[in-house]
């Protein structure tokens, strides 16, 4: 049975348990299992490889605006992420915290609490051979080792492989690299900190592609909801016998002038019936038991005596 969810086909398993298991009761029809949160993620992330579309957003900062590409059909669940804390609002008012001049700045940590990701804790990492910090202007997630990343990131002022499959690539940047040369100038103090402020105003989202493969993704669900209910409508129909709308035009006729002739008059089935037992009833004949010609009697069944032979007996043997 096809969960709604693109990709995956479980069920409930309670045919097969029951099978097997002493504890589940008996059952003769598997329903379809409820898609978790992971696995409506995962066709979500599946359609947004397969449209092969790239996000976009400005970052609105105190030295100028930067523009970001992001490689949704890449890293689907970084830019997601990222993607969604922005429309959240999560970045708005958060200050570039740490700087390291020939090597990156990193911003997006939380100035109220604790770091947290889109869906709450931590996700696992995306790592392709395609994205890797070649160049200035990356865009890559921060983390405090492997599958820790939440909400931190940092962009690139030159080339650093040593972090390849490390660190989640999932974008770059397009426009305001002037911007991110000017803050590449900023001093910083003994910890990295920026001396004069470095501030996220907000960050405008362009083009989301992970919105747009959820929107699409309910309707696929919803659409796809409905046929199943409808199929289910029609087998109930068909084990009860209403499905007459369905007939053919023809043999609806047919049923509706056996239905008019039965009320009218005899059933055509106990005509049947009746020419059949008239078939298999006897006739009786007009002659009495006792004037049956013994000729035409039938012959017997038994095997003819044994014709006699030369040999009268075995006195002489």
């Amino acid at each position: 049975i096809k969960v709604l969810v693109t990709g995956t086909q479980l069920t409930s398993g309670k045919v097969s348990g029951s099978l097997t298991s002493t504890f589940m009761n008996i059952a003769d029809t598997d329903d379809a299992k409820e898609a978790t949160q992971e696995e409506i993620l995962s066709a979500q992330f599946q359609l947004m490889r397969k449209r092969k579309k790239k996000g976009y957003v400005t970052l609105h900062t105190s030295l100028g605006d930067i523009g970001l590409e992001l490689h949704c059909d890449v890293a689907p669940r970084t830019c997601t992420n990222f993607l969604g804390l922005a429309q959240a609002g999560t970045y708005d008012d958060t200050k570039f915290h740490r700087l390291i001049p020939n090597f990156m700045i990193q911003g997006g940590k939380s100035e109220t609490g604790e770091d947290s990701s889109l869906w709450g804790g931590s996700f696992p990492d995306e790592f392709d051979d395609r994205l890797t910090h070649t160049g200035e202007g990356i865009l890559a997630m921060a983390n405090a080792g492997p599958g820790t990343n939440k909400q931190q990131f940092y962009l690139t002022f030159h080339s650093c492989n040593h972090l390849d499959r490390k660190h989640s690539v999932f974008g770059r940047v397009v426009q305001g690299m002037e911007v991110l040369k000017a803050m590449e100038q900023i001093s910083v103090d003994k910890k990295d900190r920026p001396i004069d402020e470095i501030k996220i105003n907000s960050v405008e989202v362009l083009v989301n592609p992970a919105k747009e493969a959820e929107e699409a993704e309910k309707i696929r669900i919803q659409e796809r909801s409905e046929a199943m209910k409808r199929e289910e409508d029609a087998r109930k129909a068909l084990a009860l016998g209403r499905n007459s709308s369905s007939m053919p035009a023809a043999k609806r006729k047919t049923m509706a002038n056996v239905a008019e002739s039965t009320a009218s008059g005899p059933s055509p089935v106990g005509k049947y019936l009746a020419v059949t037992s008239a078939a298999k009833k006897p006739k009786k004949s007009a002659a009495k038991d006792d004037d049956i010609d013994r000729k035409s009697a039938p012959e017997s069944r038994l095997p003819p005596p044994p014709k006699k032979t030369k040999f009268n007996d075995f006195s002489g043997w």
